[in-house]
Order: C-alpha cells, then sequence, then structure tokens
C-alpha cells in the first residue's frame, strides 16, 4: 500500500483555494498586528514623551541657574 496520495488538483482550482483562504484568514491577522503595533507604539510615545518632558524641565531649570547667576556663589 502507497504511503503518499496523489489528487490531480489543477493549478487554478489551487490558486482559487489560496485566495480564499487568504480572504479568510487575512484581514484578522492583520487587524491583530496592526491593534499589537498600535498598543506597543502608543506605549513607546508615551514612554518618549515623559522622557522629553523630563529633559526639558532639566535644561530649563540649568538655563533659570545659568541666567540668574549661577549657583549663588
Amino acid at each position: 500500500m502507497p504511503d503518499v496520495i496523489e489528487v490531480s488538483v489543477s493549478s487554478t482550482a489551487l490558486f482559487i483555494l489560496m485566495l480564499a483562504f487568504a480572504a479568510v484568514v487575512g484581514p484578522p491577522a492583520a487587524s491583530s498586528v496592526a491593534s499589537w503595533w498600535s498598543i506597543r507604539l502608543r506605549r513607546w510615545g508615551n514612554t518618549v514623551r515623559a522622557a522629553w518632558a523630563r529633559f526639558v524641565a532639566l535644561l530649563r531649570e540649568a538655563l533659570l541657574r545659568f541666567l540668574n547667576g549661577g549657583d549663588g556663589r
């Protein structure tokens, strides 16, 4: 008894099956990937925004100290 069963499928039928599979599986997969990236980018954006705010605050304090005559010595 052979181990492999061969089935003759035309390339057109195979192409149609692949398109149907892509139409069913593609959009949910793409949506979940887009959602995942959206969440990650939002978190990274918040982290970068917070770091930038801290940097600007430090820069503002250093500039005010400089303009006010240094460390008060």
